[in-house]
């Protein structure tokens, strides 16, 4: 799992403190570029669950934005939850090219 995927991934359980008992067991089965975006498809080591049934298939995300230094306007996310588990990150920038590498990124509180 790449650091900001990770770091997406907490910053997601500091709102939704039940997905941090995910963490430890997802593995990062594929990532798909979309050109202004990303897919970054997880599965679990282990078998586990959600325990809330709120979120057995929800959308999670923050008012948080990611900024990265080639991208003007950064990226914006969201946790698809499925059945329970952790489905994937979906990455998207605001209507700009992106090649889905990742150098230096901050991830900021949108006002």
């Amino acid at each position: 799992m790449s650091e900001l995927e990770l770091a997406v991934l907490n910053s997601i359980a500091r709102e939704y403190p039940i997905i941090k008992e995910h963490i430890p067991y997802l593995i990062v089965k594929s990532r798909e570029k979309t050109g202004v975006g990303m897919y970054v498809n997880f599965a679990y080591s282990h078998d586990m669950k959600i325990n809330d049934s709120n979120f057995i298939n929800a959308s999670l995300s923050t008012n948080e934005n990611i900024e990265m230094e080639k991208l003007e306007y950064g990226l914006g996310f969201e946790l698809d939850i499925t059945d329970g588990k952790v489905n994937f990150i979906e990455f998207i920038t605001y209507g700009e090219n992106w090649d889905g590498i990742v150098n230096d990124f901050k991830i900021t509180k949108d006002d």
